[in-house]
């Protein structure tokens, strides 16, 4: 009980903000802070998706309320000469992604999305409807598939972005 209770302390300290961290309330550098974050997120999907191989679905019929989309690339690491031939040499870089839609009986269709490069998660993100209401960037840099990750950062759609180490709020929309 007492290794839970660790855990679970651990993890809040993790979480909670330091002492000299405000909430930037300005609109536009919150509003900046969000789309570098979306556009940063556009950016590794597509990479992502151009780059796969192939990919696999369960949606062998016509009336599935759940399609998984799972595909995976690999980079070309260069040529290697063996006996005067020229072959290719395919080296796997565990870059993978799934992409996982559920049909509500009710009209929404909610998605989930993660892109991982070995045991490391580069993107996870959650929409709703065609709206992105959860999406968070964990790594600070990386180099996957040819495209460099400069932010981390995490976004809710209730209008909280937090970008490397600076909160924002977003403003309210009015009704």
């Amino acid at each position: 009980m007492f290794y839970r209770l660790g855990g679970l302390l651990a993890l809040l300290g993790l979480l909670a903000a330091p002492a000299h961290a405000q909430l930037i309330t300005d609109p536009a550098r919150a509003a900046a802070a969000r789309d570098t974050l979306l556009h940063q997120a556009a950016q590794l999907r597509l990479r992502a998706e151009q780059t796969s191989l192939n990919f696999n679905t369960n949606a062998r019929g016509r009336y599935r309320r759940r399609v998984v989309v799972t595909g995976f690339s690999r980079q070309n690491s260069g040529t290697l000469p063996t006996a005067g031939v020229r072959q290719m040499q395919w080296v796997p870089d565990n870059v993978a992604w799934r992409h996982i839609t559920r049909y509500r009986r009710n009209g929404r269709v909610m998605e989930r999305y993660r892109l991982t490069m070995g045991h490391q998660t580069l993107l996870s993100e959650r929409r709703l409807n065609g709206t992105i209401i959860w999406l968070s960037i964990p790594v600070a840099y990386s180099n996957a598939m040819g495209t460099a990750v400069r932010h981390r950062g995490l976004y809710l759609r209730t209008g909280y972005v937090m970008l490397d180490k600076d909160q924002y709020v977003l403003p309210k929309p009015l009704q």
